[in-house]
């Protein structure tokens, strides 16, 4: 049994979990976390007490961490992959990071024989657990073999986007569209509630129209019902993702208003304590919570 590395097991990790043990993997992780290292240990994982010892046993590891901040510290902190990964060894960063930081990791692990690769995804957890993710992977394909089968097993679909960071980049251009697409539909269902309009209805006939988006499926109706207290994906990731996007069209001196102002109102909605819910908590700015 081939064994893989990762580290992260919170939500999109129990999906990674799930999806490598169905096809016969052996999962070695680790997570800082002990609720989250308790609950994998529980369905088989072989836990570790820290990246380095993950890097000791695996050649091949994912990671699926918050933020940048910690990917840089899994790599080259104390007991970090970047002193413990042996010559050859590939790490797979599924984390939304920040591109030019992706860019880094990867420059420094190359002086050292590591390959680093971009692989965010598209998804939420549950949709990475019922193999419907899409991975955007900063590699080209006759480069990937080694690692295509490992993405098969949560992926739909895989682009490959040819050079390292353009994972990371492309997964920001999905984020605004998603982002977006769910803060319009919780301001229509907003003015729709003022009006007295019969909400459910009001979905419906959203779905049915030109205004479709797929978010109306997948959070529609856990708006409505505002039942956010089992996320699969949480409101202050989104907003981290945010501010990464923000950073980027800085950077590439592209106009982002729309995100400005998105910026804004996940700030005001993590300051009234929604952060940890599901990100479709957002609603809860335009129709308050009973």
């Amino acid at each position: 049994m081939k064994k893989i590395g990762l580290i992260g097991m919170g939500l999109v990790g129990k999906a990674f979990i799930k999806r490598f043990m169905a096809a016969n993997y052996q999962v070695i992780g680790y997570d800082i976390n002990q609720e989250a290292a308790n609950a994998a240990r529980k369905v088989g994982v072989v836990v570790g007490n820290s990246p380095a010892n993950i890097a000791k046993q695996c050649e091949l590891i994912f990671l699926s961490l918050p933020n940048s901040n910690i990917v840089n510290q899994v790599i080259w902190g104390e007991n970090g992959l970047a002193e413990f990964c042996s010559h050859n060894s590939t790490i797979i960063d599924t984390t939304t990071s920040d591109p030019q930081e992706t860019i880094q990791h990867y420059q420094r692990l190359k002086l050292q024989k590591i390959r680093f690769i971009d692989c965010p995804l598209v998804g939420s957890s549950q949709e990475i657990s019922e193999v419907k993710g899409i991975s955007l992977v900063g590699d080209i394909e006759a480069k990937a073999v080694d690692y295509i089968p490992l993405l098969k097993t949560f992926s739909k679909k895989i682009f490959f986007l040819g050079e390292i960071g353009q994972g990371h980049q492309t997964k920001l251009v999905v984020n605004l569209v998603l982002g977006l697409n769910r803060i319009v539909l919780s301001e229509s269902l907003g003015l729709a509630k003022k009006c007295g309009m019969d909400l459910f209805q009001i979905l419906e006939i959203l779905k049915s129209s030109a205004a479709y988006s797929e978010v109306m499926d997948t959070q529609g109706e856990i708006m409505l019902k505002q039942s956010f207290e089992n996320p699969v994906a949480r409101l202050a990731q989104h907003a981290k993702d945010v501010g990464l996007i923000l950073k980027l069209a800085a950077e590439k001196e592209a106009r982002v208003p729309l995100s400005e102002l998105h910026d804004c109102l996940l700030k005001e909605a993590i300051k009234s304590n929604w952060g940890a819910l599901d990100n479709s908590a957002v609603i809860n700015l335009f129709i308050p919570p009973n």
